[in-house]
């Protein structure tokens, strides 16, 4: 059993690298933690203008633009890189707070990266104020109105068929290697454990209930934190890098293994949720029912979005919170125990 596990952890990763690889060829992905100038997250949406421009194999790009909505500061995008392009291409992000107002405007750089890249690695420009004409359109830029919808955004329609297929052949394939085994026998999960700690700014050390066997994963705001890199982990302590320290309004969620013996458990992995992503609807459906409830992990965008507060789990409905409601364009992936 432990080999068959050691097994399918090697091809998760072998397998996850190829389709990363496949995908970073042509996009770059921006992922940070978005903060007001007194130091508190940002929510709202960011509109993302490209002029245009030709590509490094020869196409030509229209000015067109697509939006991120970020939610206690977490943002993660996918952009074509700029740099490879044009001398005169480069990307405009206007910030629209919670009430649709401008909060700032700034000017990115894209580099081509098979790793993602903070805001700070892109920012050219950064000015404050704007004005708006309501209703979510801005003034100048020829006026963009929200939601973008998928056809508006060059390659996002292909780029998003191109992941769900390798998804589903990902997932093929993890089933045709499982076969009729049942994982989970003997090992025991913690799930979406809050670490014991002072979330103050300042505080870096933080401790876990038990001791990780394998398998710890740290979020922070729905981020994904690297282990050497955002924090170091020693027996059940936690260590945030300065960089990474979390804030008092941060949420810092735990999912890890620890030696014994839980309860027979098969997994969902990459699930597309049932329902409509229309900016309208906010309800629903797994295929089957999360056992135990937590051990539900939702991403819309690569962001882990936290139950009973972006969602809630009724058996295996999904109902999201109207800020955390999924728009045209966005992804939705589900994995978990039943």
């Amino acid at each position: 059993m432990v080999k068959t596990r050691q097994l399918l952890w090697r091809f998760l990763i072998c397998s996850t690298l190829l389709v990363q690889a496949a995908l970073a060829q042509s996009l770059t992905q921006i992922q940070d933690t978005v903060t007001n100038s007194d130091g508190t997250p940002f929510s709202g949406t960011v509109v993302i203008t490209w002029n245009g421009f030709t590509g490094s194999n020869g196409s030509t790009t229209a000015p067109l633009s697509t939006s991120a909505r970020v939610y206690n500061g977490a943002l993660s995008v996918l952009l074509v890189p700029t740099t490879t392009a044009s001398s005169s291409a480069f990307y405009q992000v206007v910030y629209y707070g919670s009430t649709g107002v401008i909060a700032w405007t700034e000017t990115w750089q894209v580099p081509p990266s098979t790793t993602p890249l903070t805001i700070s690695a892109v920012r050219t420009s950064s000015t404050s104020g704007g004005s708006t004409t309501g209703g979510g359109t801005t003034t100048g830029g020829g006026g963009v109105t929200l939601p973008i919808s998928m056809n508006q955004v060059t390659g996002l329609t292909t780029t998003l068929a191109a992941l769900n297929s390798a998804i589903a052949a990902l997932s093929a394939q993890l089933t045709s290697f499982i076969g009729s085994s049942t994982p989970g026998t003997n090992a025991a999960f913690v799930d979406a454990e809050t670490p014991a700690g002072t979330l103050n700014g300042s505080n870096t050390s933080f401790s876990l209930s038990k001791v990780p066997l394998s398998g710890l994963s740290v979020f922070r705001n729905g981020l994904l934190q690297s282990v050497g890199v955002d924090y170091t982990i020693s027996g059940s302590s936690i260590s945030f890098l300065p960089a990474s320290t979390p804030r008092s309004t941060d949420i810092v969620s735990a999912f890890y293994r620890v030696s014994g013996v839980g309860p027979t458990a098969q997994f969902v992995d990459a699930e597309t949720p049932g329902g409509a992503v229309n900016g309208a609807n906010v309800t629903f459906s797994l295929a089957k029912t999360p056992t135990p409830a937590l051990s539900l992990k939702l991403y819309k965008n690569g962001i882990l979005m936290t139950q009973n507060a972006d969602y809630s789990l009724n058996g295996s409905t999904i109902v999201f919170t109207a800020i955390a409601m999924p728009i045209l364009g966005d992804s939705i992936l589900a994995s978990y125990r039943y």
